[in-house]
């Protein structure tokens, strides 16, 4: 048993070194990109062809252009509104099955060769489907953004409900608790982190369900504005693009790191705990 004091020291000695290996991976990350856009900058026009790579001066004049276009804005907003809707319905369905399979045990045997299945079909062969079923506007692109996440969420909620210790639920009905209690109390909470971890893994696969329904058919949208790009044989603005899917999507998945930390708090406050014991 450590004293109180130490206890603090430890601490804060815990936090240096979590300060300093983040600072360490910052410095990487930046090296990183700096090496490769040198390396890019001086090679292309040297060792690779322009009209093939682009260059990075090319590449930002093009998204100084786009920045200042209202048009690029308004694509950057309607694939924004389609990815979010497709995740939400996509999402909120998957949960909901899942969780509902996880108590009908019959009905999940029965579905699942049907469920696997469909999961296989690649779902750019759906996509014109989908445009004849839904039309040419934004439906079409929600609706492919959710079959994409829906089939995730939905596997790994249903995984992680299976998944849950026994131990617990038999030791939530030693204390008299009843069977919905245990699913609300116990069997939830410890499938927490696989449905996050499921909605994690779902979210770039909306952004590139909508995009593939706009490469296909589209009059607006960040998917039509890259394929305008890439037909037009224009490098440095399809390579722009390109960028700026990542750059949405990296602050997409700071934003889901935060709803993760919040919904399994718990799990860091149980640890600290247990340490302090």
């Amino acid at each position: 048993m450590t004293t109180g004091t130490d206890e603090i020291y430890q601490s804060k000695a815990d936090h240096r070194a979590r300060q300093r290996y983040r600072r360490h991976v910052i410095v990487g990350q930046i090296a990183l990109v700096a090496v490769v856009i040198a390396v890019w900058h001086f090679g292309s026009g040297r060792l690779f062809d322009p009209f093939f790579v682009g260059s990075p001066l090319g590449v930002a004049k093009v998204l100084l252009g786009d920045l200042r276009d209202p048009r690029f804005w308004n694509d950057v907003r309607v694939t924004v509104t389609e990815m979010t809707l497709g995740y939400v319905l996509g999402g909120l369905g998957g949960i909901a099955l899942g969780v509902l399979l996880a108590r009908w045990r019959l009905a999940a045997d029965i579905l699942d060769p049907l469920f696997t299945g469909l999961n296989s079909l690649p779902r750019i062969a759906l996509a014109p489907l989908l445009v004849i079923w839904f039309g040419i506007d934004m439906a079409s692109k929600v609706v492919l953004a959710a079959t994409l996440v829906f089939f995730l969420t939905f596997f790994t909620t249903l995984s992680g409900i299976r998944n849950v210790d026994p131990a617990l639920v038999d030791v939530a009905r030693l204390v008299g608790a009843s069977e919905r209690q245990i699913f609300r109390y116990v069997m939830l909470p410890g499938a927490a982190a696989w449905i996050i971890n499921g909605l994690k893994m779902s979210l770039p696969y909306a952004l590139i369900g909508v995009i593939v329904g706009e490469l296909l058919i589209a009059s607006s949208g960040l998917g039509y504005r890259l394929n305008s790009y890439s037909t037009s044989y224009n490098t440095n603005g399809t390579f722009a693009m390109l960028l700026v899917m990542m750059a949405l999507m990296m602050r997409l998945n700071a934003l889901m790191g935060l709803v993760e930390r919040y919904v399994l708090r718990w799990k860091a406050d149980t640890t600290a705990t247990i340490q302090t014991y």
